[in-house]
């Protein structure tokens, strides 16, 4: 029994450390954006501080892109791009 216990360890520690995650590669945006907004890269409006953004401050999906919709010249609105690509 104390045999299988060191067993199932091993297996459940090669398991979590072999196995990588499946991100988005960079350049391929995982859903697209409503009518309105525009598809931007999510690392182009960060540290801009003569514009004021309102919504998501980070990009959920982590595909690397977030939808914009100007709403001023110093004020636009993110929202994540999570609606399916057509």
């Amino acid at each position: 029994m104390k045999k299988l216990v060191h067993i199932v360890l091993v297996v459940i520690v090669l398991s979590l450390t072999l196995v990588n995650t499946a991100f988005a590669s960079p350049g391929d945006p995982a859903g697209s954006c409503a009518p309105g907004f525009e598809l931007h890269h999510f690392m182009d409006h960060e540290g801009d501080p003569m514009h004021t953004h309102i919504g998501v401050n980070r990009d959920l999906n982590g595909d690397g892109y977030i939808c914009v919709k100007p709403l001023s010249p110093t004020t636009h609105l993110h929202i994540d791009n999570s609606l399916p690509l057509w």
